[in-house]
């Protein structure tokens, strides 16, 4: 999912509806609704039949990041040259839903060499264009497994002539380099983390690097990357976040300690850690017994707050916990960081966005049901919603692999997989500030429930969401406090 900067998302898929697969997009509103300038059921990016995108069933996936100007720019791996494997491409969908005709048709190639590129991870220049980091087996041949490549897509559609073709190399060490990472600097170059099996010790460590924007890795870095964390055992599934303060923090699952646990740590744009923060990271999970899976969000103080999925009663509940930019747990919070859940239930696939005052939202799955939950800035859960998380889709059939995308307004959009249908379609649904949805929930709330009005401050028209406990006939009458008398200006009744 990526914002579309008015309270909307663009959600792109992997599209089996029909053969040859194809990569669609869909632009939901602010109000809830479909696009109807896009296409019914989405806009595909592949318009040439005989283009087959053989990606196998739950390995690849489209990444997509906003355009910042209403549209989007999606990236994907496809087998259309059977020569050279799986390779990258990248399309822009305009606002409109047309594709950009200034690219070319089927997408810019992105990378297209010998072997293999897959796992593609998007990020806005700020320019309209795209940085688009990947897994490479191009050097499988001189014995280096996979390596992480990036390449710079412009505005028009070029990839970037200063950039290497078919990519600038992040490392090419031994051994296999894996789940990139990548964030801006905050001046225009990007930094990139990744899982790293060069040291054998034994599993993964995690590295990064920083590169300029022209495609040069910045030689004041260590050469082939620092080592973020190279303790003993495997970390892994780094993500990265900016610390609004041109470094970076990154979170990672770590087995150092015999279980799973999540770690965290904070760079500087000159390749060093942060003063104040321990040498190969900071512990964030604190008594659990499988902590996996970490997404940071920035708390705007160039501090994060960390969510993941914890086990530590025979099931995993999603948590949080916040670190401060000093790398210290926030003493205001729990010490081994917030349930926001404590259902007895398994609480998987989790993702989260800030709420834009410090805090988050996170979305995650329960079973076949997608739930969510905001906590703030100070640890605590907001009281306007469940203790055990907002219901976004309950239903009997399957809903799964939710992803969210902040609305711009201290709420947030879920999209996920439903098979109510009988077949895997695309939902969304928003969650409100206020912890309501935009359509009643399964169980109808206890009282009358108001979101705040939208857009607010507004020229034009204001939308008002509430909901009821039951079907009723109300009436909804709006007054000009500024009037005499505070004159109704709008009336209506109706039953709902």
């Amino acid at each position: 999912m990526a914002s579309d900067g008015a309270g909307g998302a663009i959600v792109a898929w992997n599209d089996r509806r029909a053969f040859p697969f194809n990569i669609d997009a869909q632009h939901v509103l602010a109000s809830g609704e479909v696009d109807a300038a896009w296409p019914v059921n989405g806009r595909a990016l592949l318009s040439d039949a005989l283009i087959q995108v053989i990606v196998p069933q739950g390995v690849e996936f489209p990444a997509i990041v906003s355009d910042g100007a209403g549209g989007a720019i999606v990236t994907w791996p496809d087998g259309r040259s059977t020569l050279s494997g799986l390779d990258i491409y990248a399309h822009h969908v305009l606002p409109s839903g047309a594709l950009d005709p200034a690219w070319p048709a089927n997408g810019t190639t992105v990378s297209a060499v010998n072997g293999d590129q897959v796992s593609p991870v998007i990020l806005s220049d700020g320019a309209g264009g795209a940085f688009i980091a990947w897994t490479d087996n191009r050097n499988a041949a001189i014995g280096n497994s996979l390596d992480i490549f990036v390449q710079h897509v412009l505005a028009t559609g070029l990839v970037d002539p200063d950039w290497p073709a078919n990519g600038a190399a992040v490392v090419t060490a031994p051994a296999a380099q894996t789940s990139p990472s990548l964030v801006g600097d905050g001046v225009g170059g990007i930094f990139v983390v990744w899982a790293d099996n060069r040291s054998g010790n034994p599993g993964s460590d995690i590295f990064g690097t920083h590169l300029f924007g022209t495609g040069l890795v910045d030689p004041a870095w260590p050469a082939g990357g620092l080592g973020v964390s190279t303790a003993l055992g495997t970390q892994s599934t780094p993500k990265i976040i900016s610390d609004a303060a041109h470094g970076a923090i990154v979170a990672w699952t770590d087995l150092r300690d015999g279980t799973n646990e999540i770690f965290a740590q904070r760079v500087t744009i000159a390749g060093a850690i942060v003063p104040g923060w321990p040498a190969n990271g900071k512990l964030v999970s604190i008594g659990g017994t499988d902590e996996v899976s970490p997404i940071p969000v920035a708390d705007g103080a160039s501090g994060a707050i960390v969510v993941w999925s914890g086990g530590n009663t025979g099931h995993h509940n999603v948590r949080a916990h916040h670190l401060l930019a000093s790398g210290a747990l926030d003493a205001g919070w729990p010490v081994g960081g917030m349930s926001l859940s404590f259902a007895p239930t398994e609480e998987t696939n989790q993702s989260a966005v800030s709420d834009g005052a410090g805090g988050a939202i996170a979305s995650w799955q329960v079973s076949q049901d997608i739930f969510a939950q905001h906590v703030r800035a100070s640890g605590a859960l907001d009281g306007a919603y469940p203790v055990n998380g907002r219901p976004v889709c309950v239903l009997p059939s399957v809903q799964r692999n939710p992803n969210i995308v902040a609305d711009g307004a201290g709420g947030a959009i879920v999209a996920w997989m439903d098979q109510r249908d009988g077949v895997d379609d695309i939902y969304a649904l928003q969650v409100l500030e206020a912890g309501t949805v935009d359509v009643p929930p399964p169980s109808p709330p206890a009282e009358i429930a108001f979101a705040r009005p939208r857009p607010n401050p507004a020229r034009g028209a204001v939308t008002l969401r509430f909901s009821l406990p039951r079907e009723a006939r109300v009436s909804l009458v709006i007054y000009d406090a500024g009037a005499p008398g505070s004159r109704a200006v709008v009336g209506n009744t109706a039953r709902w």
